[in-house]
């Protein structure tokens, strides 16, 4: 897999405070990247940088090799990007769009016009006017337009924006089959999370202008760093639940971490204690109907990360 992105100890400065500060990631060819972070941490003054709307005051971006200070319009033709809601001429059909940008990139073909189309799959709506287009077409159709000059790296900043459930998992879709069968290296910024989970396959986590973490969803999912997990646990009577671990935490020094809401208990434990709990509360006379082990989420990860961040001394 080739490095698409690279980012070389890259600082912003304004005035005397670096608003952005040494930040160090890449992205291949095929992948998917996560750029994460609260409001104001950095992430679009590093997407400006990457696409030259702002000045790299240290270090380097290369993009497919080319760096953007030195080389900068060669790097910037292996960009597509689609920044929010793409703008398109309303009253013109999505062909006729396609057609005007083409020409702006230096007379794209109609075979590749065509294979973009279908790459987005709106051939059969591409010659009606953009005004009829859902919001989802549109979304598509800007997409259709980042590629038309067969980019090597796609830039998203908040993609889904306005895009009802059924858009926003026909974009993932299609973004997912454009990594695998372009090789394309996608980086996408977005709040929300849970459709970042299922979009990318890695994630960078900025906070305050630095990179605090760098995961993928399977580092994530199961880190197992600490020999406790949450389980989560249904029963028929969660006070006689609770009362039962209480016990037997005093009989037995069966020390555990529970909280009931209704009939689910939810314990911190490791999974060998698992069946010795099962064990206490059949023994109690409490009927068991599910354990199941509560899998980390990438919101669960950002909450942490972000907010373990701010209590450290910078």
């Amino acid at each position: 897999m080739s490095k698409v992105l690279e980012l070389k100890n890259v600082s912003k400065i304004i005035g005397k405070r670096k608003i952005v500060e040494n930040i160090n990631f890449d992205i291949n060819s095929g992948e998917i990247f996560g750029f994460l972070g609260p409001n104001g941490a950095g992430k679009t003054t590093t997407i400006k940088m990457i696409t030259g709307l702002l000045k790299i005051d240290e270090g380097e971006i290369l993009i497919n090799g080319k760096n953007v200070k030195t080389n900068f319009e060669e790097a910037l033709s292996s960009v597509g990007g689609i920044i929010e809601n793409p703008e398109m001429y309303g009253y013109l059909s999505g062909r006729d769009n396609l057609e005007i940008y083409g020409r702006m990139h230096g007379q794209v073909s109609k075979d590749r016009i065509n294979e973009v189309i279908n790459l987005v799959k709106l051939d059969n709506r591409i010659d009606d006017k953009v005004k009829k287009y859902s919001l989802g077409m549109r979304q598509r159709l800007g997409l259709a337009q980042a590629l038309l000059h067969s980019p090597k790296l796609l830039i998203l900043d908040e993609p889904t924006n306005g895009l009802d459930p059924v858009g926003i998992k026909e974009l993932r879709d299609t973004l997912r089959e454009l990594a695998e069968k372009e090789g394309l290296a996608v980086l996408v910024s977005s709040h929300l999370l849970s459709e970042m989970e299922l979009m990318c396959d890695r994630f960078g986590i900025i906070d305050s202008g630095k990179i605090i973490d760098m995961k993928t969803m399977k580092d994530i999912r199961n880190q197992e760093n600490s020999s406790k997990k949450i389980y989560e646990i249904e029963v028929d009577n969660g006070g006689k639940a609770f009362a039962a671990l209480e016990d037997a935490s005093k009989a037995e020094g069966f020390k555990v971490e529970a909280t009931v809401d209704r009939n689910i208990v939810r314990v911190n434990l490791t999974k060998d204690h698992v069946a010795l709990l099962n064990r206490i509360l059949v023994k109690a006379d409490v009927l068991v109907y599910t354990i199941c082990p509560v899998e980390n989420t990438l919101e669960d990860e950002f909450m942490k990360i972000t907010t373990g961040s701010k209590s450290q001394i910078r």
